[in-house]
């Protein structure tokens, strides 16, 4: 899937609908794909700014903060 290219519809489709929380899920879902956590987060918190109580979003927003708080401690240990 050409992830850079749906990103950038995306992006063009907000900048027309600033208010479209649909659009803000499908990017950000998209980034959290493509492994861009920072720009998932950055839509994610968006959606949740307009609706605090979207449920998907809030799943994915625990999914990225466990991904980013994952730690192994064996690669600290020598």
């Amino acid at each position: 899937m050409d992830h850079a290219g749906e990103i950038a519809r995306l992006t063009a489709a907000i900048e027309a609908e600033r208010e479209n929380i649909a659009l803000y899920v499908e990017r950000g879902k998209l980034h959290f794909r493509a492994h861009d956590f920072g720009s998932a987060l950055n839509d994610f918190h968006t959606v949740l700014r307009m609706d605090e109580e979207n449920a998907e979003v809030q799943q994915y927003v625990k999914m990225i903060n466990e991904i980013l708080e994952y730690r192994c401690t064996d690669y600290y240990n020598p």
